[in-house]
């Protein structure tokens, strides 16, 4: 019973580590506002904000419970479409707020270019993830 609780406490201090570094990185890094600025959805900020909010507890609860949900499968397809879109967006935004791209286009002087150089981000991010999920992971 004592090891038991140990293995509660020590599960919910990482989960709170783990929830608050996210938090301070999203938040310190002013993730979603340039994110909505860059999709020009500043309108819907809170609406992302609820869904982070949600996500972060809902999929932790439902997994540790054990849900299962019809159709997973296909709707599997989706989910993972939906996060590769926002892990996508949040990369080109923390790559922005950053000046990864500027400093890159101006070293390789590709300043005319720069759509270039985000498609090349994207498209490799794309064909690695394509290649990772077809061919290593059986």
């Amino acid at each position: 019973m004592v090891i038991q609780l140990l293995m509660v406490f020590i599960g919910f201090s990482e989960g709170l580590i783990v929830g608050s570094a996210t938090v301070a990185f999203i938040t310190l890094l002013d993730i979603l506002p340039r994110l909505a600025q860059i999709t020009k959805t500043q309108r819907q900020i809170r609406v992302y904000e609820s869904m982070i909010i949600l996500a972060g507890v809902v999929v932790p609860m439902a997994s540790s419970l054990g849900v299962f949900i019809l159709g997973a499968n296909t709707l599997t397809i989706f989910v993972g479409l939906l996060m590769g879109v926002f892990i996508g967006l949040t990369a080109a935004a923390l790559a922005e707020v950053t000046n990864v791209i500027p400093v890159l286009s101006s070293r390789l002087k590709l300043e005319n270019h720069v759509g270039y150089v985000l498609a090349a981000i994207v498209g490799g991010k794309v064909l690695g993830s394509l290649i990772y999920w077809i061919f290593i992971v059986k």
